[in-house]
């Protein structure tokens, strides 16, 4: 009698192996997914910061000449924001914003010299529990 080895199927080794390299490829994609979704929160938080950081320049821009103080008084912007020397503007979803605005004189200029006026404005968050900033500069010139 003659034996035909025509068995098929998977064997339990082949089963385990075949599911081993599956949760190998998928732990891989997850860690993938996950470091994409951080760096794009991460960019997400800091187009945000960019947008507060314009906005209060613009607003600061807006104003006449006379009416850019430097932060040495508490005053507000157009929109009805309070300004107190030193304090951050707080701002919704853990932004806070600290404006500073002084008279810019050259080197080897009179001091005196009131032409110009230098905004930085500091937009601080925080992603993955760091805090980050964002600084933009402007200025402010008199017509």
């Amino acid at each position: 009698m003659k034996f035909i080895n025509n068995e098929k199927g998977f064997t339990l080794i082949d089963i385990i192996v075949a599911l081993i390299i599956i949760l190998l490829f998928m732990s891989l994609i997850s860690v993938l997914f996950f470091n994409i979704t951080k760096s794009s929160k991460g960019i997400e938080r800091e187009s945000h910061a960019v947008f507060i950081a314009t906005n209060i320049i613009e607003a600061y821009k807006s104003l006449n000449y006379d009416d850019v103080l430097p932060i040495a008084e508490n005053h507000e912007i157009t929109d009805g924001t309070e300004i107190v020397p030193g304090q951050p503007i707080v701002i919704q979803d853990g932004y806070s914003a600290f404006v500073t605005i002084q008279n810019y004189v050259p080197e080897g200029e009179d001091s005196n010299n009131d032409l110009v006026k230098k905004i930085i404005v500091t937009v601080k968050y925080k992603v993955a529990n760091k805090e980050k900033s964002v600084q933009l500069e402007s200025s402010v010139t008199r017509k």
